[in-house]
């Protein structure tokens, strides 16, 4: 979960049109939300993803649910007030089902910074107060087999990944390849590893923390700034990457 910017609404969506279909779901009970600015007004305030576990939700077993932050059986003049609708997977939406977040507040990440409530630790998502636990419990945040999994997956994979730039590095250092393709080679695959943690990438917080953790990563940019190839694209990606990523600790 990282930080989200809300959008503006679709147009569509004037005063007069939101009464309407607040009224018609108070009568009918319609999915009147289910409309195509609305869905791509939350992809787009996403970057594609579920708002609580960054998952694809472009993706067919992950599809795109609009989710309702002050649950829509016990605030019905809410159905379709911009501000109170996130993108969602399927399965965060069914997790929080009617989790009345009035009365027992979760964080809302168009609202708070979730890095401000949460910690990482061993693929693990923990709360760092009342807040940071209870939005971990509703949601379930740490669901071993569809996000545990996936993270260590995904920092493993990082972790893989920066090992393999390490020892090109160790070559260049050596003396033993120190040709401008190897140094090209070295700086854009660290890149474009660091762009992994970018808001618009998937699981962006888990890559964004594995990465800044990571020795190798540390070894390379303490080396590529001795060398003066730490230049201005890398600073501004770890300046980024920093304002995703999790405090990591027990």
């Amino acid at each position: 979960m990282i930080k989200l910017t809300r959008t503006p609404k679709p147009l569509e969506l004037t005063a007069v049109f939101q009464a309407q279909l607040t009224k018609e779901y108070k009568t009918t009970g319609k999915s009147v939300w289910n409309r195509d600015s609305i869905k791509k007004g939350l992809l787009a305030l996403s970057n594609n993803k579920c708002c609580y576990c960054e998952a694809n939700i472009s993706e067919e077993s992950k599809y795109l649910e609009v989710e309702h932050f002050h649950h829509k059986d016990k605030y019905e003049d809410e159905v379709v007030e911009w501000e109170n609708l996130l993108p969602s997977c399927k399965k965060c939406n069914g997790t929080k089902g009617d989790h009345d977040t009035v009365l027992e507040p979760i964080i809302n990440p168009c609202l708070i910074d979730p890095k401000n409530h949460l910690k990482y630790w061993l693929y693990r998502i923990n709360g760092c107060d009342a807040l940071g636990e209870l939005t971990v419990s509703v949601l379930n945040l740490n669901d071993p087999d569809r996000l545990v999994k996936k993270r260590f997956e995904i920092g493993n994979a990082i972790q893989d990944q920066f090992k393999i730039i390490k020892e090109l590095f160790d070559d260049y250092i050596g003396g033993i390849q120190t040709s401008t393709n190897r140094k090209n080679r070295i700086i854009n695959r660290t890149k474009e590893l660091m762009k992994e943690g970018l808001p618009d990438s998937i699981y962006s917080a888990t890559s964004a923390t594995i990465i800044l953790i990571d020795a190798n990563f540390t070894f390379i940019k303490d080396n590529l700034i001795k060398l003066g190839f730490w230049d201005q694209e890398l600073i501004d990606l770890e300046e980024d990457i920093k304002k995703t990523a999790f405090n990591h600790e027990k």
